[in-house]
């Protein structure tokens, strides 16, 4: 198999992923976040009702933006956000480090062309 030919299966592989893990993703609190929330006490809808927690001191995103909260924001349906989100993550990563590695090859092509004797 080319290199080429298992980049582009990675890529895709990971583009599924992370589309359609998002569809089956739990919405139980992650670790951390569960953690964060020891002491206090919680109502139906996971807001937090009372106790003393570290999560309680927790504000909004100070940036905010689109990808807050592993969703597009904008998106009505939170599933569909959270795949989309996750596809638009992997497109970013792809694009930077295709493009490090690009500029980063360029780079020692042109120092070992100007090295001499």
């Amino acid at each position: 198999m080319t290199t080429s030919r298992f980049t582009l299966i990675g890529a895709l592989v990971a583009l599924v992923l992370a589309g359609g893990v998002a569809l089956f993703a739990s919405s139980s609190p992650d670790g951390l976040e569960s953690v964060m929330l020891e002491g206090c006490e919680t109502g139906a809808d996971g807001e937090i009702t009372g106790g003393e927690c570290t999560l309680q001191q927790a504000g909004g995103h100070e940036i905010g933006g689109p990808l807050a909260d592993y969703g597009i924001s904008f998106v009505g349906s939170e599933t569909l956000g959270g795949s989309l989100a996750g596809i638009l993550g992997v497109l970013l990563v792809l694009g930077l480090a295709t493009g490090l590695f690009r500029l980063l090859a360029r780079g020692g092509k042109a120092d070992a062309g100007s090295g001499g004797a």
